[in-house]
């Protein structure tokens, strides 16, 4: 999706762009990033960074990718990657921007266009499958955007409430990502009262029962590590 408002990285926009980006480097959500098309970027982690790094690093990629009017946001940091959603304008100021972004940080281990996959409408066990393999590799993140893809369609009951859970599991282990480790556990119990609300040991082809119990023991010992479902 190309932006063709004329005068829109001039001016005004481009001082309150710079402004927002320097003010809050957790939250930033402009009303002209709706102007931006979206991408969800991992570069490798090569220099070692870990959830504790996460503002100074935001700042630092937000410095960089300003040079070509993109925006970085939602941060984390993982063992093997450090990983964002990135607004910009165009398809060319996108691959310019990651390249220096490469160059700075690290290579491109994967790339997602977000808004291409919000329009389309992919199987349901398709989707579960492919959340349970984002899950299982630390994306989180991508985790919760594609369960969303189905969660969002599906009618009132337990099987959209499990769903919930799970996505709440996964966006809870974002926050342990980006060293917000009291965020993460205050979203257990949440995550806990939905996924109650489904009977059997498994939904498809994840262990519910399991889950639980793991989502337990972190909230039981205040001890935070990455898990498989």
């Amino acid at each position: 999706m190309e932006c063709r408002r004329e005068g829109l990285i001039s001016g005004s926009f481009a001082s309150n762009r710079y402004q927002i980006i320097h003010k809050n480097v957790h939250s930033i959500y402009p009303a002209e990033l709706i102007f931006l098309h979206r991408y969800l970027v991992r570069l490798e982690n090569s220099k070692g960074y870990a959830p504790k790094d996460t503002i100074s690093l935001l700042i630092l990629l937000r410095k960089s990718a300003d040079e070509f009017g993109s925006v970085v946001k939602n941060l984390r940091v993982t063992g093997n990657a450090i990983e964002f959603d990135l607004y910009t304008f165009d398809f060319k100021k996108k691959e310019n921007t990651v390249a220096k972004l490469e160059k700075e940080f690290g290579r491109r281990v994967s790339e997602r266009d977000l808004e291409k996959e919000e329009r389309a409408l992919p199987e349901k066990i398709e989707v579960l499958r492919q959340s349970i393999e984002l899950f299982n590799e630390q994306r989180y993140w991508e985790c919760h955007e594609t369960l969303e893809q189905i969660w969002r369609r599906e009618p009132k009951g337990s099987e959209k409430d499990v769903e919930q859970g799970i996505i709440l599991t996964a966006s809870a282990l974002v926050h342990f990502q980006k060293n917000e480790d009291d965020v993460c556990i205050g979203m257990i119990p949440k995550a806990l009262s939905k996924l109650a609300s489904w009977s059997e040991k498994s939904y498809y082809m994840i262990d519910v029962e399991k889950l639980k119990e793991r989502l337990k023991e972190i909230e039981r010992t205040r001890v935070i590590s990455s898990f498989k479902i």
